[in-house]
């Protein structure tokens, strides 16, 4: 594994997945959250995180995390030679959001942009986990169905399955 990208709905644990595994493999690790948002939740404007995108897929090595821009993804996925989808149910997503947002006011988040609170957003937050989780996730099946066999693909489906993956490629 050289170039990683982790996807999935937001509250999966993207950015600590991440963090594990650049840990284990000593690929740096990107955040796309914080290629988006600058301090107080301002979005970079499109063409920059387009980008800033451009930038970190052309590079040797990789753990991009996140899922950014729809229209990013499939380029994404198709310079990848592994890809982690943290596909869970909708109410682990919402569930993890909320205890994220609450513990954010004691302790940043790992991946989160500064200056970023995560529980003065978390209404908007669960929208957007809906608005993934019924739009987007059909689109991340149907570019994953359609990946090169040579890419090695985790479609992770519980919090059980994630835990599985931490103890083969992150502890040891």
């Amino acid at each position: 594994m050289n170039k990683v990208t982790i996807i999935g709905n937001g509250g999966a644990g993207k950015s600590t997945l991440a963090l594990a595994l650049g840990r284990r493999t000593g690929l740096p690790v990107h955040h796309l959250d914080q290629v988006i948002w600058q301090p107080d939740w301002q979005a970079v404007s499109e063409e920059a995180f387009l980008q800033a995108h451009d930038d970190l897929v052309a590079g040797e090595s990789w753990i991009i995390e996140g899922v950014g821009y729809d229209s990013t993804i499939a380029d994404r996925f198709a310079r990848s030679d592994a890809i982690v989808y943290l596909d869970f149910p909708i109410a682990v997503h919402f569930w993890w959001a909320i205890k994220r947002g609450v513990k954010s006011v004691f302790v940043t988040p790992a991946g989160w942009a500064e200056g970023c609170q995560p529980l003065t957003k978390l209404i908007p937050m669960l929208r957007i986990i809906w608005h993934i989780h019924s739009t987007t996730r059909p689109y991340l099946r149907s570019l994953l169905a359609r990946q090169e066999s040579g890419v090695s693909i985790h479609h992770l489906r519980s919090p059980r399955e994630l835990k599985r993956f931490y103890e083969f490629y992150c502890e040891g």
